[in-house]
C-alpha cells in the first residue's frame, strides 16, 4: 500500500472529525434513545485531497461519501459508500481506486457490517468487519489478493468501538458540541482489521475557514492524534487538524495533516441533499 498517501488513513482521519464529539458515556445515546439525524438518504459529500511538499502542491484524489437505505438480515440500515479515486493526471503515476462500505442500523447508528476493496497501484486488499453487539464482538477478515495472504481476528468491542466510516456518520448525530469548552480533551477507539486503536482529540475553539469550494464557513476546530502503532505515514506524535461546520449538518470542511514527506489536505468540494440548511456557510 502506498505509504506517502494512505487512503485508508485519510478516510479515517476525515471520519474522525466526527469522533471528536464523543464526549462522555452519559451523553451517548443508547440503542432505544432517539437520535437527531444530521444526515439522510441521498446525501453526498465530496472531498478533494491534495499533497504538498516544498513548493509543489497538487490535487491527487477525490473522496465521495454517498448515503442510501438498505437492509442487513432484515434490519433497516443506512448504507454508506466511500469511494477514493485518483484524479486523471495523477493516476498516470499512481492509480488508486478504493471503496469502503458500511451498513449502520438506522435505530442506533451502530455498524453491523463494514467492507473495503483496496486497489492502489499493484496492491489489492479486501477486508470485512462483522459486528455482533449482543456478544460484544467484532469478527474481522483481511486478505492480500495479490499474495494470497489472509488473516482474521475476533475482538471484544465496547459501545463506541466503530470502523472509520461508521464513526464518520454516527457521531455527527450526538448532542453536546455547542457546550464544548476550549481545550476539552477526550479519546475514542477505532476498529481495524487486526487491532483497535485509540485516537486522542482536543477542542481548539471556533474559527472561520475559507475553503476553495465553499468560501468562508463557520467551523469548530479540533486537533486529533493517532496513538503510536498506526502512524506508518503520519509523523509520530504529530497532530492533524480538522474544521467541522458549526451547524446541524456537522460536515468536515477542511483537514490538514503532516506526513513523513510533505502534507496532505482534504477539503469539501461538493455537497448534495443535506438534511439541514448549510447555515454555517457565510454569504
Amino acid at each position: 500500500m502506498i505509504k506517502t498517501f494512505p487512503i485508508l488513513t485519510l478516510l479515517g482521519a476525515v471520519g474522525l472529525s466526527f469522533c471528536t464529539i464523543d464526549r462522555t458515556a452519559a451523553q451517548q445515546p443508547t440503542q432505544t434513545e432517539p437520535i437527531a439525524p444530521a444526515f439522510g438518504p441521498g446525501e453526498e459529500l465530496t472531498y478533494t485531497a491534495s499533497y504538498s511538499a516544498a513548493v509543489v502542491s497538487t490535487d491527487v484524489a477525490t473522496i465521495t461519501f454517498r448515503t442510501s437505505t438498505d437492509q442487513v438480515e432484515g434490519i433497516p440500515c443506512f448504507r454508506i459508500r466511500a469511494h477514493g479515486l485518483t484524479q486523471s493526471f495523477f493516476s498516470v503515476f499512481f492509480k488508486m481506486d478504493d471503496v469502503y462500505e458500511t451498513w449502520i442500523e438506522q435505530a442506533s447508528l451502530r455498524p453491523i457490517l463494514a467492507t473495503a476493496e483496496i486497489k492502489e497501484g499493484s496492491y489489492r486488499y479486501r477486508s470485512r468487519l462483522a459486528f455482533n453487539w449482543k456478544a460484544g464482538r467484532v469478527y474481522t477478515q483481511g486478505k492480500n489478493l495479490k499474495k494470497g495472504y489472509e488473516r482474521g481476528r475476533t475482538m471484544t468491542i465496547g459501545a463506541r468501538d466503530f470502523d472509520p466510516v461508521a464513526h464518520f456518520f454516527n457521531l455527527r448525530c450526538l448532542p453536546g458540541i455547542d457546550s464544548m469548552k476550549r481545550g476539552e480533551r477526550g479519546s475514542l477507539n477505532l476498529v481495524m482489521v487486526d487491532t483497535i486503536r485509540t485516537v486522542r482529540y482536543r477542542f481548539l475553539g471556533r474559527e472561520i475557514i475559507d475553503a476553495p469550494a465553499t468560501g468562508p464557513v463557520r467551523c469548530l476546530k479540533f486537533t486529533c492524534q493517532l496513538a503510536p502503532g498506526d502512524a506508518d505515514s503520519f509523523k509520530e506524535g504529530t497532530d492533524f487538524f480538522i474544521w467541522i461546520s458549526d451547524d446541524r449538518n456537522r460536515i468536515p470542511i477542511y483537514l490538514e495533516t503532516p506526513i513523513r514527506v510533505g502534507r496532505v489536505q482534504a477539503s469539501l468540494s461538493g455537497w448534495k441533499n443535506l438534511a439541514h440548511p448549510f447555515d454555517a456557510k457565510l454569504k
